[in-house]
């Protein structure tokens, strides 16, 4: 009769088993705050609404990831180490960088395990979509166009859902919360949108050259034509061809960022005769910025004060 007993018990914890009663085996939920590594400064704060206080965001770098020497900030390397979460971009400059540091973190990375890689760029709208050479060669790091998607405000919904997903796979209990963040969002980005849409209406028509290529994107929203510099992507032409350039475009306005190299910004007032505006193209450049349209709101306000000029 014990053994009967013992047999019963052992079939009854066995359907238990096959019903997922007893999670023997399983592995555990994460619980927790996500450490969520982010590559690009102005998707940040896309991830702190998406997460709300469920994540804990670090900055991989400062400046453009074109750079040839991207390397993540060294007061960042600790922690993208120990990160649950890399939001990135896409863009294979920015994935090396990121790679070369988890390699070399050894012990801090297996305690976590490999980090969820997040790619908020698929599916993004994207301005200067390449075409092959008469080789037929494309290069690879900008195939899927120009990189800086994100300037393109239209693009902020999508890349609050790529966030919204990624993180509910690594918190399927908070899944809905997430994926409602994220529409709360894209709502409030909307309004944003139209009311910068309708502020840059008296505007359009405006030719603007800027030294931030990126801003093309930024072209979607109906105002101002954005015209850039023409060449290898990541290569700034010498400053006397942009200055021809200029003149071809028959621009009326000359944007240039911090980061703008100096000669380039003290050729484009010398010698151009326009006006010369330095806009930062990140919030990293604006003083008090910690949202999204922060940085949009900076542009369009600029715009509209030189042309009231």
């Amino acid at each position: 009769m014990k053994t009967h007993g013992l047999n019963q018990a052992l079939r009854i914890a066995l359907a238990f088993l096959a019903m997922g009663g007893l999670a023997f085996g399983a592995a555990p939920q994460k619980e927790g705050r996500i450490t969520v590594a982010v590559g690009v400064a102005d998707i940040e704060p896309i991830v702190r609404a998406v997460g709300g206080g469920q994540v804990e965001t670090v900055s991989l770098f400062k400046g453009c990831i074109l750079r040839s020497d991207l390397n993540v900030e060294s007061t960042a390397k600790a922690r993208l180490a120990g990160a649950e979460a890399i939001v990135w971009t896409g863009f294979l400059n920015e994935s090396a960088a990121i790679s070369s540091v988890l390699r070399t973190a050894g012990t801090a990375v297996r305690k976590t395990g490999d980090p969820k890689w997040i790619d908020v760029s698929k599916g993004a709208a994207r301005t200067n979509l390449p075409t092959s050479d008469c080789s037929g060669y494309v290069n690879a790091a900008f195939a899927a166009g120009d990189p800086f998607f994100w300037l393109n405000p239209e693009n902020g919904g999508l890349v609050a859902r790529h966030i919204a997903k990624g993180l509910g796979e690594l918190r399927p209990a908070s899944r809905a919360l997430f994926l409602a963040n994220a529409e709360a969002f894209q709502k409030a980005l909307a309004k944003d949108i139209d009311r910068w849409k309708a502020a840059l209406k008296p505007l359009r028509g405006l030719r603007v050259f800027s030294a931030q290529c990126g801003w093309q994107n930024f072209s979607s929203m109906g105002g101002p034509q954005f015209v850039v510099c023409k060449g290898t992507p990541g290569e700034l032409p010498s400053p006397q061809a942009l200055l021809t350039h200029i003149r071809e475009m028959k621009a009326d306005l000359i944007l240039v960022d911090p980061n703008t190299p100096l000669e380039y910004a003290e050729a484009f007032r010398e010698r151009s005769n326009l006006k010369v505006v330095e806009i930062a193209s990140s919030i990293e450049g604006i003083r008090g910025a910690s949202t999204y349209s922060d940085l949009f709101d900076n542009l369009v306000k600029a715009l509209q004060g030189q042309a009231r000029q």
